[in-house]
């Protein structure tokens, strides 16, 4: 999970790498099946951080 900035705000999504694409393109993924996955050039994802820890109340 990466922190990024999507042009108005941070959110939290999943990336993966599409091998073999020229220029490089990422895969932009959302745990919430609410959203749907988009692919962005790698120039186009500006990472900020990455979460390294997450907790929900039950």
């Amino acid at each position: 999970m990466f922190v990024l900035h999507d042009g108005i705000g941070l959110v939290a999504k999943r990336l993966e790498h599409i091998p073999n694409s020229e220029p490089p393109v990422v895969r932009v993924l959302s745990d919430n099946k609410t959203y749907s996955a988009y692919e962005r050039t790698a120039d186009e994802v500006n990472i900020v951080g990455r979460v390294r820890w997450f907790a929900r109340e039950i």
